[in-house]
């Protein structure tokens, strides 16, 4: 019944075969917890994500599952209790692109231990086993480029609600609550994930984005790279730049596209920009510089057309340009 349900749900085989094994390590190892967690998404309503976060509540218990309503109560100073729970899932959840939530919630998911915090008394330091998950009717597209703690999952079907296998979907999902509600049902589904056998390729502590990307995670990471690209090449051009300092285009993807450092050299070589390692400025120690296609440096020198000679220093004075992302408005 419920593998029915699950099979209706997923896309591919192996996205159900991920949430799956991703539940069976869960009931298998309550002392431990996965560093990564399911994120279900679907545009429309009526698609089971409701049903799927009580699946998980019946396998952990209520008692052990804390569900709320996106993740304004986790994130908030008093959540002993919840973050004291085994299972948490934060349905209808929608973050900004590097708000400091998402960043608390990163941290929850992949820290063994966190600082917990009841009304009238002081933080403590506690060993975290909580699981997470989370269901949301809008797109993720907050998440950074190459984000390896959520496992998404586009739930999307023709059984939505006002799709044209709705009825028969409905009438699934009334048939796996009714089985739900039998608590020897329940137990028969969470012998079978205890004895699910695990395969060598499922690691709960490392999501493998080069081969276990879902569709949708492919699809997020496309367009979160394409988008990043085009405001680099956007802010390189503003000015007319023809040299920049390794400094100010990290300084840049950091701040403003809120990636990290490592990006970086990925972004400017799609942009054909060339790396040097070169001294300017009367500095005794070479620093990393950036040089637009048809233009050299060498020697503290800018050479392409428009510049032939003309030194580094005087240059990015000229352009304001030493490594702060501020001297470009």
């Amino acid at each position: 019944m419920i593998d029915e349900f699950l099979s209706y749900v997923f896309q591919t085989d192996a996205e159900h075969d991920l949430f799956v094994n991703w539940l069976a390590y869960c009931l298998q190892n309550e002392s431990e917890k996965p560093s990564w967690a399911p994120f279900f998404y679907s545009a429309s309503k009526g698609t089971g994500k409701s049903t799927l976060c009580r699946v998980m509540t019946e396998l952990f218990g209520e008692h052990n599952t804390a569900v709320q309503n996106n993740v304004d109560k986790l994130t908030q100073q008093f959540n002993a209790t919840l973050l004291r729970s085994k299972l948490v899932i934060c349905e209808e959840t929608h973050l900004q692109q590097g708000s400091s939530k998402g960043n608390t919630i990163k941290t929850y998911i992949t820290d063994p231990f966190i600082l917990v915090e009841q009304k009238g008394k002081e933080q403590v330091r506690a060993r975290n086993v909580t699981c997470f998950a989370f269901t949301s009717n809008f797109l993720p597209d907050w998440m950074e480029p190459g984000e390896r703690r959520y496992a998404v999952f586009d739930v999307d079907h023709d059984g939505r609600a006002g799709g044209p296998d709705a009825d028969a979907f409905a009438e699934l999902v009334g048939r796996v609550h009714a089985f739900l509600d039998d608590p020897s049902n329940v137990a028969r589904f969470y012998n079978a994930l205890m004895s699910r056998e695990l395969p060598t390729t499922f690691n709960a502590k490392s999501l493998n984005i080069a081969d276990q990307a879902t569709p949708i995670m492919k699809r997020l990471q496309e367009t979160s790279r394409q988008t990043n690209l085009d405001q680099l090449e956007e802010y390189l051009n503003a000015e007319k730049l023809v040299v920049v300092p390794q400094d100010a285009v990290a300084s840049y993807v950091r701040e403003e596209l809120n990636g990290n450092a490592n990006q970086t050299r990925h972004l400017m070589n799609e942009l054909r920009w060339i790396k040097s390692t070169v001294k300017w400025g009367g500095k005794d120690y070479a620093r990393s510089i950036w040089a637009r296609p048809g233009y050299t440096v060498d020697g503290g020198k800018i050479y392409g057309t428009g510049h032939e000679g003309t030194p580094i220093a005087d240059y990015l004075d000229t352009t304001r340009m030493h490594g702060e992302i501020e001297v470009i408005q």
